[in-house]
């Protein structure tokens, strides 16, 4: 299934946050509690088990000649914590570094509301949202969908050129992963919306992405579902 010709990379949602396990609940509300936003939020015991699992199932693909040779996370605590008990679960070492670029995107001011609280608190904002949409609209001091797309394709594009060193394996949130998605397997606007709206990607879930030789480019080959775990079809081709 894995090709040891071939070079790839792997990008990992993290494992279930605090934030994550509120979210649910409190989107109905005016502010969360506790917010996606704040880096310092860690795993849960759930999330961290989910992460030893997706470690170890990884291990099991990349091996050998198709080991991972680096590991790539960014400040959030979630994430960081993410990758530490991924490679804690490999029978090998590979290095570790962090980029802001992998990061969620920000949502600047509006880091801890809801769309109602921003509805409420902020009306002319919530104006200029619903007219320009949610992938053009930028929060005052955050980033629009288009900010996070330009600067994970950055990113993309130079692990491509890196590509001859070795497989990567790159952790971080679900938005980042849809971004991936829509530049290197044609995810559509609306559907990666709907997608992030219904947190579809699951925690611990990872997409594994093969370098075209030919183009220079990431297409996408494998999805992995963490809940799936122990089916067979939890690995299938895109």
């Amino acid at each position: 299934m894995i090709d040891s010709n071939k070079k790839y990379l792997v990008v990992v949602r993290h494992g279930e946050s605090f934030a994550n396990r509120r979210l649910r609940k409190e989107k109905d509300g005016i502010k969360y509690s506790l917010a996606g936003s704040d880096a310092s939020i860690g795993l849960t015991a759930r999330g961290k088990r989910q992460a030893r699992a997706t470690g170890k199932r990884l291990n099991s693909l990349f091996s050998g000649e198709s080991r991972f040779r680096s590991i790539t996370a960014n400040r959030f605590d979630r994430v960081s914590q993410t990758a530490y008990l991924i490679a804690e679960n490999f029978d090998y070492g590979l290095s570790y570094s962090e980029d802001a670029r992998v990061e969620k995107r920000s949502y600047g001011k509006f880091w801890n509301l809801t769309y109602r609280g921003v509805k409420e608190l902020y009306p002319d904002e919530y104006s200029i949202f619903e007219t320009l949409g949610p992938f053009k609209y930028r929060p005052p001091g955050g980033e629009n969908y288009y900010d996070l797309f330009e600067r994970i394709e950055e990113f993309a594009d130079e692990r491509a050129l890196s590509a001859h060193e070795g497989n990567q394996l790159v952790v971080t949130s679900s938005a980042a992963m849809l971004a991936f998605r829509r530049t290197y397997a044609g995810l559509a606007d609306d559907k990666l919306v709907e997608m992030y709206e219904s947190m579809s990607i699951g925690n611990g879930d990872f997409d594994v992405y093969e370098l075209d030789e030919t183009t220079g480019k990431w297409k996408l080959k494998y999805y992995y579902c963490a809940r799936l775990a122990r089916r067979k079809h939890a690995l299938r081709a895109a």
